[in-house]
Order: structure tokens, then sequence, then C-alpha cells
């Protein structure tokens, strides 16, 4: 058997010469990377322009006459509405008046300027009432007035604690938002893992299927382009067809992960990158991506979000890519003519899009048994295995017998491919069953 895989360093390393020395290859990888490392820069930087709807416009309210007729000590409402940090009402003047009707106050307001509007608080029960009133022939907006009288109604409730004997820091406490949050008996209250059981699963699913879409049909369509022209009898002649297949696939393997590695750093680089300069133009900014990061570094070690399950689940992501392409190969060997090649990338890719959709999805469905299967079928163990190591439903121990399993099968599919690759000599032109399978793989 070693002898038949004698020779596979020669295909390895004419493979990998001819790809990687080519300029096409040369120019879209490096200007995929700097594409990808100027656009994350331009992104954080838009990103961190404040938009124009933020930046409200001043309240088309010039002046307040307030009534107060709550039996309250009067607040300062321009100092309240200050500390609250809202600038579009800085400019309001507010004008504390006693002893007169609402009507006496509303002609007041009046009579200052058509951007004047009258305030009149009052008790109702056990509650109290708070009432803008807008003056006729007045330039204020229902809208404008309703959005003055919410920030008023958070200032004299504020005054309303103050005289009740609270301090400042008092104060701040009792106005500080209530968090709410729940969870079942015996489950993790740890946030770090509710981030990971969200976004993990999303990440690994993503980068495989991209990866698959990007490399493996290059695999399948290289093969089977030597199978259909005159250079399989040449390359039969020099090397066993179980070396050819192995050089070929791990070259082409090599290639895509190298590739897709200095993608994925040319992102985190320019995201961090732009990060920084979008702070020194816009101090106080700092990308969701980067929050995210910084706090799964932080919980590095919490629960099973750990370092060797971190390791192994990419190892395992990236032996599920290299059994796909052994697949992608397996498809390529079925082709004996030249029109066969789309059938045979369609069965792959449909293989390729069951299996992540199934593997996605079971985790929804609470079904154990079919959960428990598919981390041992070797279509979904790399869409499924890594995203439970790195999650926690599985340990280190079912990730070893994962990456077994991978390396077992990704063998089996080379000889496999191999035989058919060869056998197929003898039925050129016949079509492709399960019958000729059959006689190729008894033929010796």
């Amino acid at each position: 058997m070693n002898k038949k895989f004698r020779g596979w360093r020669s295909v390895f390393a004419f493979t990998f010469q001819q790809t990687t020395k080519a300029m096409s290859f040369r120019i879209i990888t490096f200007i995929v990377a700097f594409l990808i490392f100027g656009g994350l820069i331009l992104t954080n930087v838009l990103m961190a322009k404040p938009d124009k709807e933020d930046k409200l416009e001043p309240s088309p309210i010039k002046s307040v006459y307030v009534l107060d007729n709550s039996g309250l000590q009067a607040a300062n409402y321009k100092a309240f509405i200050s500390q609250l940090n809202e600038k579009q009402f800085d400019h309001i003047e507010f004008n504390n008046i006693e002893d007169k009707s609402e009507e006496e106050v509303t002609k007041l307001a009046k009579s200052n300027s058509s951007q004047s509007i009258a305030v009149v608080i009052s008790t109702k029960g056990s509650d109290y009432e708070m009432k803008a009133i807008i003056p006729d022939q007045s330039d204020i907006e229902k809208d404008a007035a309703e959005d003055f009288l919410e920030i008023m109604s958070s200032a004299f409730q504020s005054n309303k604690l103050m005289q009740v004997g609270l301090s400042e820091e008092q104060l701040v406490s009792a106005l500080k938002a209530s968090v709410v949050s729940f969870s079942n008996v015996g489950e993790s209250s740890n946030p770090t893992i509710h981030i990971v059981k969200v976004f993990v699963p999303m990440i690994f699913s993503f980068i495989l299927y991209i990866m698959l879409l990007l490399y493996s049909q290059n695999i399948c369509r290289s093969v089977s382009t030597e199978k259909t022209s005159k250079l399989m009898d040449t390359l039969l002649t020099s090397v066993h067809p179980y070396a050819l297949i192995t050089g070929k696939v791990l070259a082409n393997v090599t290639i895509a992960l190298g590739q897709f590695a200095l993608w994925i750093a040319s992102a985190i680089i320019g995201l961090f990158a732009g990060n920084a300069i979008a702070q020194e133009i816009y101090p106080g900014f700092e990308n969701i991506a980067i929050t995210m990061l910084n706090f799964l570094r932080n919980n590095i070690g919490e629960s099973a979000l750990t370092a060797p399950a971190i390791v192994m689940a990419i190892f395992i992501l990236c032996l599920g890519f290299l059994f796909y392409c052994v697949i992608a190969a397996l498809a390529g060997s079925t082709v004996s003519k030249p029109e066969e090649a789309a059938n045979s990338q369609g069965v792959f890719n449909l293989i390729i899009v069951f299996s992540w959709i199934v593997s996605y999805i079971a985790p929804s469905t609470d079904n154990k048994t079919l959960i428990t299967a598919l981390r041992y079928i070797p279509f979904t163990i790399p869409f499924s295995v890594p995203v439970d190591l790195v999650i926690g439903n599985i340990g280190l121990l079912q990730g070893v017998l994962s990456i077994a399993t991978l390396s077992v099968f990704s063998v089996l599919v080379i000889i496999l491919s191999a035989r058919i690759y060869k056998g197929l000599i003898l039925y050129t032109g016949q079509k492709f069953n399960l019958k000729l399978i059959a006689n190729i793989l008894n033929n010796k």
C-alpha cells in the first residue's frame, strides 16, 4: 500500500508550484487581501462618523412659562435638563410663574414670542399632571411640545426625589434603569456562553461553507479535466493513482488554507487598524466586532471557551475541509466525458448544502439522537463537532474521535477515487452508475 502512495510529494510540489506561480493567482490573492484590508478600514471610519440624523436639531421652543401648582418646591428645570445631557433643550429659558391662572400664563407665553409655550403642573388625585399649552398662532408644533414635555417630566421626577432628601449619589442610583433577565434552573447565566452559542455556529458554518464553495470545485474540475484529456495516460505511467489524487488534493488544500488564512489575517488587521484610525478621528468609537472579540478574549477559560477546545475545533474544521476536498476529487474521478463535469459538481454541491443545513438546524430541534448521530457522520462532523467543542456540548475525547473518523474516511475516499480514476480507462464513454462502480472495484 505504501508503495502505491510513493511519489505523492512530487505531485504535491508540482501542483503547488504550478498554481502559486501563476500571475492570475497572485494578483487575485493580494488584490482580495488589499480590498479586505482597505474595505474594513473605510467601513470603520464610515461607521464612526455620526449620522446627520443622530445630530438632533435644537428644539424650536425658546422659552417656557411654568405654573407649578403641585405644592412642591419649584425646580430648576434648566439645571436638571442639563444634567440629563439633552443638548437640543439647553437653549430654552424657564420662567416660574406664581399666583396666576392657566389663561394668564398662556397669555404671557403668547405675548413673549411665537416660540414660547406654557406648562401647567397640578395634582390629580394622588398623581401629578403636567400639561403643555401651545398658544394661538404659535410656531410650535405638537410633536415638538410632546418631546419637550417628556424630558421635562423626567426633570420633575428628579425634583421630587431630591425633595425627599436623597443625596446626589442616591438620586443617580435611584434613577438607574433596571435590567431584567431570567434563566432556567441548572442553565448557565454566564453571558459569555450565550454569546458563544449564538455566534459560534454561524461563524464556523459560514467559514467552512465559503471555503468549500471557493475551492472544492477547483479540485473537482482539475481532476475531471485531466481525466478527459490525454494527460491521464502520461500521468499514470509515472505515478500511481493513489499518489496522484493524494498529491493533488493536499496541494490544493494547502494553497486554499494559506490563501484563506491570508485573507482572514488581512480582515483582522484591517478591523483593528480601522478601529484605531476611527478612534483618532472620532474619539469614543469602538467597533462592535472589536468589543465582542475583547469580551471573548477576557473570558477565555470560562466554561467551554478554552484554548484546547478552540484549537481542536479549528483543526477539525481544516480536516473537514480536506475531507470534502477528497470528496471533490472523487466527484472529479467519476467524470468520463467533459459534458459530465457539471453534473458531477452539482451532486457534490448538493452534498455540501444538505450537510450544512442539517447540522445547523439539528440543535434547534432538541432531537438528541439526531444531534449525536451527526457527530459520527463524516459529512456532518466538520459542521457540527467544531461548534459543539467550543460551546462545551462535547469533550476533547469526542474531538479526537472525530479527527480519527475524518482521517480514516479521507484515506478510504482517496483509495476509492484512485481506483475509479484508473478504472474508468477501461470504461471510457460508458454511463456512470453503481454497476459500473462495482465492475471497476472488482477489476484487479
